[in-house]
């Protein structure tokens, strides 16, 4: 059982979230060498992986150090820090996924709003995009993100179509490749129930998985580690069949 509070995600959320991150990042190094020998092995094709707001590349090591000992190839998303995107940012970020496609469809991984950057992504490009994960990422709404939009509608004034209603409904259709939604009722930061993907939607391509964990550390959490390998095997045996 988590030792994290239920509360409305916000300033007082994130703070105890990052009181905590010492103990998320201990459990980690006490349990990742286990957890890669007990996943189910990759395939070798390429993942991508999608930072969340306020965040860099380096954020996102030890998830795709654990994903290359499972046996896949990984890739930042090398944009730096991920305070929105732009669109000059936006064709880069394409370029760089045709451009790690070559060989094949490949996966994108993404963080909080890095995961909605993946969800657009691959539904602007879905002949480069193979299978779709979030951790964390607002869905099916903007509930329990008002404090935050607050911020990023501060650094990106110009994408103030995607924060109405309407940018928040388009956000929220359902993609054409396997995707899961992991998402956390302890989330301090982002509304857990705003990360899922719409009960309409679920399926054998899309599908929820919840977990017990803090929105900050999402890619140190061996329970988030360990379904989003599950995920990456269920969704090549989806596309298989």
């Amino acid at each position: 059982m988590s030792l994290l509070p239920s509360w409305r995600p916000g300033p007082v959320g994130l703070l105890w979230e990052l009181v905590g991150m010492p103990v998320a990042f201990a459990k980690l190094a006490a349990g990742l060498d286990d957890l890669a020998r007990e996943s189910p092995r990759g395939d070798g094709h390429m993942v991508l992986v999608l930072p969340g707001f306020t965040a860099t590349d380096h954020t996102t090591l030890p998830m795709r150090h654990f994903l290359e000992d499972l046996g896949y190839r990984t890739s930042g998303w090398n944009l730096g820090w991920n305070l929105g995107i732009t669109a000059g940012d936006e064709e880069k970020l394409e370029a760089h996924i045709a451009e790690l496609a070559v060989d094949g469809p490949i996966t994108l991984v993404g963080w909080s709003l890095g995961g909605v950057y993946a969800r657009e992504a691959a539904r602007r490009h879905p002949e480069h995009v193979r299978d779709v994960v979030t951790m964390g990422t607002p869905i099916r709404g903007r509930e329990g993100t008002e404090w935050i939009v607050r911020w990023f509608r501060l650094l990106n004034p110009e994408a103030a179509d995607d924060l109405t209603p309407e940018g928040a409904e388009r956000h929220a259709q359902p993609l054409t490749m396997p995707m899961t939604a992991i998402w956390s009722p302890i989330d301090g930061v982002v509304s857990g129930p705003a990360c899922r993907v719409r009960e309409e939607d679920e399926g054998p391509w899309a599908q929820n998985v919840r977990v017990d964990s803090a929105h900050l550390a999402m890619g140190f959490n061996l329970d988030v580690l360990r379904a989003l390998a599950q995920a990456l095997a269920e969704h090549r045996a989806a596309a298989a069949a």
